[in-house]
């Protein structure tokens, strides 16, 4: 028994980790100076190399067990993809404010989605944390300046959103018996395949700076957030993963606090209250 709690508690520790890993990615979609469809094929590139080499060297199972399990890493992986490149083309159309928004619905649409799946009832409670999330990220963007692209942004933050809830839910139900690193080594490389033959930039036009910003967002910020969520959604529910990692909207803007003397607004304490207090409740629920 003291084991387990232990090692739920080591994920509750590393999920957390991650939700402060990814309050970094947003900003790479203005710092580097390349279509998002490209930021995304060779940010998937190099995750998937780094943590192949990984799953290798630990000696990690690479082969699926089954047809059925090779067909679900491949939908799973092509979701990958699409959150991905939605997610950033949907604030590189519109806003920051906008792409947030509008993707970080996907709380609440896990809560829908793994219900569907699971034929289980939806609880109040999940249902009312995962609103309380949503309610804090409109509260903490809703001072920003939205700009003409709205209706474009709001769009592609939906499909965003909609795909990695699906991915969360095939992976926490149905492959849980992989390693997080083969399971991400497959979302790297398939996705780099599906957005590779959409890429418009001239490779050796790319400058240093933008690739090692490529290189820090794929490792880092990349490789290291989503194995360890890939990891937690084999211990716990995709909608309970999904409240936790909500966090890195507050994450993203202490950072710019800290770090770019961003102030901090009314608006973002409240809206960064709601979403902690979200997190905070499914982190000290016990159930899954």
């Amino acid at each position: 028994m003291s084991a387990q709690i232990n090692q739920q508690t080591s994920v509750l520790i590393q999920l957390h980790i991650a939700a402060l890993l990814l309050g970094g990615t947003a900003q790479f979609s203005k710092l580097i100076p390349l279509p998002a469809v490209d930021i995304i094929s060779y940010r998937t590139l190099f995750c998937g190399a780094i943590v192949l080499a990984i799953a290798l060297a630990l000696r990690n199972q690479i082969k699926p067990n089954s047809l059925r399990d090779g067909c679900l890493i491949l939908i799973s992986s092509v979701l990958f993809a699409v959150h991905w490149f939605t997610y950033f083309h949907a604030m590189q159309v519109s806003s920051v404010a906008i792409g947030i928004v509008s993707m970080f619905t996907f709380p609440v649409l896990t809560v829908f989605i793994e219900a569907a799946f699971t034929k289980k009832p939806i609880s109040r409670f999940d249902l009312t944390m995962g609103l309380l999330v949503l309610m804090g990220v409109v509260i903490m963007t809703s001072g920003l300046e939205l700009g003409s692209q709205v209706v474009l942004g709001v769009f592609f933050g939906l499909i965003s959103a909609f795909a990695v809830s699906f991915r969360n839910v095939i992976v926490g139900q149905y492959l849980s018996g992989y390693s997080p690193l083969t399971l991400m080594a497959y979302h790297g490389f398939i996705s780099f395949l599906v957005t590779w033959p959409f890429t418009s930039s001239d490779i050796t036009q790319i400058n240093p700076a933008s690739w090692l910003l490529i290189l820090l967002l794929a490792s880092l910020f990349t490789a290291v957030p989503h194995t360890q969520i890939t990891h937690g959604l084999q211990h716990y529910s995709a909608k309970k993963v999904s409240m936790i990692i909500s966090l890195q909207v507050v994450y993203a803007a202490l950072i710019a606090y800290l770090l770019l003397s961003e102030t901090l607004s009314w608006g973002t304490v409240i809206g960064g209250t709601c979403i902690l207090c979200a997190a905070l409740g499914e982190s000290l629920r016990k159930k899954t």
